[in-house]
């Protein structure tokens, strides 16, 4: 925390002395937090399928800004704060420095620069100047980290975007260990030509660069290119989106073999998240202005219209520009889906071997909306777009493994969520062996026979660890779950668990499915077998058991008649 202090007063303290009248109105408009995001309610976080379990700790940075990359090696994250430390977390509780130095970005000279009142034309944003992506990709069969951020080149008075690479161990034991310099990373790729510095707005409009990267397993990085508010509107300069002599407002294509790159999409502002999907197609979103963030499906030699077409505004209300058309988007490529109003995009990640009910979706982060985003795709459209609160202004989301994600937000924390029951099971058994109309015996009966059940089996949804989840069997396929081990006889069947076929198979497994894992599960009463299979029915029905503890003329909460 007294690093974190620190680093944020150094921050104030230059923007401050560059110029206080500007550095005040920012404070007020920028600085100052906005008020409390609500409160998350137990479960920590909780989807409409899903619940997560939710874990954060700060990590320290040296002075105060907005910005930073997260990536995954080993089932580890590995981050990039604002000023380039990187940090690798296991957990929330294991979060180690690495001892990774990593390519000047030209801060100190900025820095410098703005200090000078020979420059007191320009106006400076300390606080958005950043590195700006991390990804970790394998190559060649090794593994690496490309880095990218912005870089001010002082004896030109101009500043690009660059990726650099640096080759590290897989495993991350290994990477814990491992060391190397800012000279260890080797230049991939340089945006050019490099950009003035603007007197309309800030000088270098970083957080509107973009720089989010992606790997496509075949050999290529694909960067996120921002046009830096370089849009005729917002600087002096034309606009550049669409000027192919320009390497921004494009997604850029780099050959990690041989370095060569070329722009394979155009007419885009500021990406904010890059990802390819489970098809291998390529998506994108980024910022609007006041409305218009956008996802794109990118596809070659397209234009996606910025300047000239949004699904936004100016943020005084009034229409951007030289725009073609207003509240429109139907001239240049359009988007898959816009938000409006605007949610502030910051990531994109496609979620692989995860719980059934998520995997293959991507996950987007937010920062004005302080929340995630769950995308279905289906024929190159977005089949629903799940809303899941944080409460906080998330910077980068990324699958961790197969039951967790982790975060890194504006506040500099990293979050871990951690898939969890939400519950809903554990309460169905409770208020059915409350309610149901069995006697005494039987009821205890069935208690004692479903924990044996749950000592490998679970009844939420495709929880498949140990066995096959029990959620809605009655009814299913049989072996239709993703539980690894079935034997030949259930993977061959297209048949479904009937009460009589679920009776024999408790009577006894084997005879009812030959080579089958499980062991016989002693129960021998007929009634009890009866009573596992009416409850497995019960969980499969539409039937409502409401626990004891509730006012039953009362209707539950959501329930109209």
């Amino acid at each position: 925390m007294g690093l974190l202090l620190a680093g944020f007063g150094a921050g104030v303290a230059t923007e401050f002395v560059a110029h206080p009248v500007k550095f005040v109105q920012r404070a007020v408009r920028r600085v100052v937090p906005t008020p409390p995001p609500p409160v998350v309610s137990e479960p920590d976080v909780e989807s409409i399928f899903l619940a997560f379990r939710r874990d954060s700790v700060q990590v320290p940075i040296t002075r105060y800004g907005r910005g930073g990359g997260l990536t995954v090696v080993d089932s580890h994250a590995v981050l990039s704060t604002i000023d380039g430390k990187l940090y690798l977390a296991a957990s929330a509780r294991d979060v180690t420095p690495l001892a990774i130095g990593v390519p000047d970005y030209g801060f100190d000279a900025y820095r410098a620069f703005a200090e000078d009142p020979a420059n007191s034309a320009y106006h400076f944003e300390l606080w958005a100047y950043r590195y700006f992506d991390l990804l970790a990709y394998d190559f060649g069969g090794s593994k690496h980290l490309a880095l990218s951020f912005v870089r001010f080149e002082p004896d030109r008075r101009c500043f690009h975007t660059i990726v650099s690479v640096l080759d590290i161990p897989a495993t991350a034991a290994d990477l814990a260990r491992f060391t190397a310099t800012a000279e260890d990373w080797r230049t991939l790729y340089v945006t050019e030509p490099c950009l003035p510095l603007k007197t309309i707005q800030s000088a270098i409009e970083v957080q509107i660069g973009g720089g989010r990267l992606a790997h496509d397993g075949k050999g290529r990085l694909y960067l996120g290119s921002g046009d830096f508010h370089i849009d005729g509107v917002f600087s002096e300069m034309p606009a550049i989106a669409q000027d192919p002599a320009y390497d921004y407002g494009k997604v850029i294509e780099i050959d990690l073999a041989t370095g060569g790159h070329r722009q394979i999409a155009r007419g885009l502002r500021n990406m904010q998240g890059i990802a390819f999907d489970a098809e291998g197609q390529l998506w994108t979103v980024e910022h609007g202005l006041r409305g218009g963030d956008e996802l794109n499906l990118i596809r070659e030699g397209k234009d996606y219209g910025w300047p000239k077409e949004s699904l936004g505004t100016l943020y005084n209300k009034l229409p951007i520009p030289n725009v073609l058309s207003y509240g429109r988007h139907d001239r240049f490529e359009p988007p898959v889906y816009a938000f409006l109003p605007s949610v502030a995009i910051s990531s994109l990640e496609l979620l692989k071997g995860f719980n059934g009910a998520w995997d293959g979706d991507i996950l987007m982060g937010t920062l004005k909306d302080q929340s995630l985003y769950r995308f279905r795709i289906a024929d190159r459209r977005v089949m629903f777009a799940e809303r899941i609160p944080i409460g906080e202004r998330i910077r980068a989301a990324r699958q961790l493994d197969g039951d967790r994600l982790v975060l890194f937000t504006d506040d500099n924390e990293l979050i871990f969520l951690t898939e969890e029951p939400n519950g809903q099971a554990e309460a169905f058994l409770t208020a059915y062996l409350q309610q149901a109309d069995l006697s005494p015996h039987v009821r205890d009966r069935l208690e004692a026979n479903i924990n044996t059940c749950l000592k490998c089996h679970s009844l939420d949804p495709d929880v498949n660890t140990f066995a096959p989840s029990l959620a809605a069997v009655a009814g299913a396929r049989i072996g239709g779950t993703r539980y690894a081990n079935y034997s030949d006889w259930m993977r061959a069947q297209e048949t479904t668990w009937t009460p009589d076929r679920l009776a024999a198979f408790l009577q006894d497994p084997t005879v009812l499915a030959p080579g089958t894992l499980m062991p016989d599960p002693g129960i021998d009463d007929p009634e009890e077998i009866g009573a596992v299979v009416d409850f497995l029915a019960a969980m499969a029905s539409p039937l409502e058991f409401t626990p004891k503890s509730v006012d039953l003329a009362e209707p539950a909460a959501g329930v109209t008649n």
